[in-house]
């Protein structure tokens, strides 16, 4: 009985403590003091470390030899290869997208921008607009194998996490050209495009990377 208590409160530390750091709560980097923390979620420190083990498998927490747990900060290198994988896989699941997708599934994508087109953004907004966009796409191409790579990897929480690294004026016009493709059912060139959205992304986290090399 005491074995299943404290699963179930493992269970509501995992989704807690995950919470806060995907609402930057606990902000990447950060060290995690356990006591503050259970003591904060009202719980010992025995459902909270199994709690931690389970962010540390998905990539969310690390160890820091005789240093505690901290929350992973992505580094510019690990962005670059979290974008390599994105153009890998999201590129397939924007052609499967723009060819089996309704009407009414690519005017949801556009209704997510259209508050945005007055020229009025709120990033925070902006950012979750920009998350359900890509997070659509992959799960409503209609494979599911590819869909599981994205979980498996964590790519969907880790784009969650790392956030708008373009300012939202620059990116707003990509989403609608892309969008606007998909209603012309030009797979090709929403492919192409989706591809040269992650690429420009990509291009200014590895110019970041050299000028941190002069």
């Amino acid at each position: 009985m005491t074995k299943i208590f404290n699963n179930e409160l493992g269970s509501q530390a995992y989704k807690r403590v995950k919470d806060m750091i995907m609402s930057k709560e606990l902000r990447p980097g950060e060290k995690i003091v356990q006591d503050k923390l259970a003591e904060e979620l009202g719980i010992s420190r025995t459902p909270l470390r199994s709690a931690l083990q389970m962010l540390e498998g998905e990539g969310l927490i690390i160890a820091n030899t005789g240093k505690g747990v901290s929350v992973k900060e992505f580094t510019d290198t690990e962005i670059v290869e979290i974008f390599d994988c994105r153009m890998a896989l999201e590129s397939t699941a924007v052609r499967l997208f723009t060819e089996r997708a309704r009407p009414s599934e690519i005017q949801e994508l556009r209704d997510l921008f259209t508050p945005f087109l007055n020229g009025d953004i709120d990033e925070a907004n902006y950012q979750k607009a920009d998350a359900q966009f890509h997070d659509t796409i992959i799960k409503q191409s209609g494979n599911s194998f590819l869909y599981r790579l994205f979980q498996q990897g964590n790519l969907l929480m880790c784009m969650d996490l790392i956030g708008l690294l373009r300012l939202p004026n620059e990116t707003l016009p990509e989403h609608i050209e892309i969008i606007d493709a998909m209603d012309k059912r030009d797979s090709a060139l929403v492919e192409s495009l989706a591809i040269s959205h992650l690429n420009k992304t990509k291009k200014l986290i590895l110019k970041r990377i050299n000028e941190k090399k002069r």
